[in-house]
C-alpha cells in the first residue's frame, strides 16, 4: 500500500501534533507517519527524530499557534504543564486553560475539522475517595480539586468537549498512568528515589492503579481521530484508555524496572496514614518536593479504570503487549538513563 493510499484510510492527511518531542505526542507522530500522514510537531524542544517538520513555540503565544496550525486537518493537543510542585499555579492557569482556549480559538479561525485532546484520569479523582473499574459515568468532583493541575486539566477538557460542532469536532482522551520511552515523570520519578537512597514504598501494596503503555495511548487518539466525522458518538465525548491488562500495585509493576536496571526495588513499607502525616509536613518544609499528599494518595488509594467504552466507540484494543511494552520501555532507560553501582550517573 502506497503512501497516498494510507492516508486516504485514515481519513486526512495534514496533522499537528502539539506536544510532539514528549513521551506521548511522539508516539502519536511516529504512528501518523507510518500511515503516511504529514506530521507537524509544535513543541517547547525539538523532536527526538529529524524526520518530522517542526516549530519550536509555546501554545501561549498566538502567532505561534496561528503558524503550526495553518494548512492542518487535524490537531492532536497533547502538551500541557504537568503536574510538579515546583510549578506556580499561574503556570497551570496560561498553559492549560488559556492555552487551550487559544488552540481552539486558531482551529476555528483557520477551519481545522478535528481536534483530540489528551485529558488525564485526573479529572475525576476526588481527594481520598478509591477509583475501582472507574468509567466513563464518573462525574466531575462536586468540589474543584486543591492542586492546579487536576483543576485545569477539568477546565480545559470541558472547554475542548464544550467547543464540539458542526465544523469543528472534538473528543477528549483519558490515559491511565502512562509509561514509556522518554517518561520524565512516572517511571523516572520512581528511579530517581531509589537512585537517591529511596529504599521505601509506600502504603501496605493493597493498592492497586491502571497502567496505559505510550504506543497504545498513541494508537487510541488516531482511533479517535478517524472517528471525528458527522454522526459519531465520538463528537464531543470522552473516553479512558488502559492496556486491558490486570491493575497492579504501583510498587510491583515499577519493581521489575528497577531490577532490571540493577538496582534494588525498595522492600521496608511505610503505612498510609503515616506517609500521609510525613508528606504534609515534608510540604511544608520542602514546598518543591514530590514526596507530598498527593502524591500518597495517588500511591496508597485504589485508582483502576476501564476502557469499555473506547473498545466500543473507537474500536480500541492496546497494539503492544505489557510483554513488549516492558522491553522496550527497558531497553530505552537502560540507554538513556545510566546508572552506576546503584546511582544514577
Amino acid at each position: 500500500m502506497n503512501k497516498q493510499d494510507k492516508t486516504k484510510d485514515l481519513g486526512f492527511k495534514n496533522c499537528l501534533v502539539i506536544g510532539g518531542s514528549g513521551l506521548l505526542g511522539f508516539e502519536i507522530a511516529k504512528q501518523l507517519h507510518q500511515h503516511g500522514a504529514n506530521v507537524r510537531i509544535l513543541d517547547l524542544v525539538a523532536p527526538p527524530s529529524s524526520s518530522y517538520e517542526h516549530i519550536i513555540g509555546d501554545i501561549r503565544h498566538r502567532d505561534t499557534v496561528l503558524k503550526a496550525c495553518r494548512g492542518i486537518e487535524t490537531v492532536f493537543q497533547t502538551a500541557a504543564a504537568v503536574w510538579d510542585p515546583k510549578n506556580s499555579p499561574q503556570l497551570y492557569d496560561t498553559v492549560n486553560v488559556e492555552g487551550n482556549a487559544q488552540i481552539i480559538d486558531v482551529c476555528r479561525k483557520l477551519g481545522i475539522s478535528r481536534l483530540v485532546y489528551t485529558s488525564t484520569l485526573d479529572v475525576v479523582v476526588e481527594g481520598k475517595k478509591p477509583i475501582s473499574n472507574g468509567d466513563e459515568s464518573l462525574a466531575y468532583p462536586q468540589k474543584m480539586p486543591a492542586d492546579h493541575y487536576s483543576r485545569t486539566k477539568i477546565l480545559a477538557e470541558k472547554m475542548v468537549l464544550e467547543a464540539n460542532g458542526s465544523k469543528l469536532k472534538t473528543c477528549a482522551l483519558r490515559p491511565v498512568g502512562m509509561y514509556g520511552p522518554r517518561d520524565k515523570y512516572h517511571l523516572k520519578n520512581i528511579l530517581d528515589a531509589v537512585c537517591n537512597g529511596g529504599n521505601f514504598k509506600l502504603g501496605d501494596g493493597s493498592a492497586k492503579f491502571s497502567h496505559v503503555y505510550s504506543e497504545n495511548a498513541a494508537h487510541a487518539h488516531i482511533l479517535a481521530a478517524q472517528r471525528l466525522v458527522a454522526g459519531s458518538p465520538v463528537c464531543g465525548n470522552f473516553y479512558f484508555i488502559t492496556d486491558d491488562c490486570p491493575s497492579q500495585n504501583l510498587f510491583a509493576f515499577m519493581a521489575p524496572f528497577i531490577a532490571g536496571l540493577g538496582l534494588e526495588p525498595p522492600k521496608k513499607s511505610i503505612p498510609y496514614p503515616l506517609a500521609y502525616m510525613l508528606a504534609f509536613i515534608n510540604e511544608k518544609m520542602n514546598p518543591g518536593s514530590t514526596f507530598n499528599r498527593f502524591a500518597v494518595v495517588q500511591t496508597c488509594v485504589d485508582h483502576t479504570f476501564v476502557s469499555s467504552r473506547a473498545e466500543k466507540d473507537l474500536g480500541y484494543a492496546p497494539i503492544v503487549s505489557k510483554e513488549e511494552a516492558f522491553k522496550r520501555t527497558l531497553a530505552w532507560f537502560a540507554k538513556h538513563y545510566p546508572i552506576k553501582q546503584g546511582k544514577k550517573q
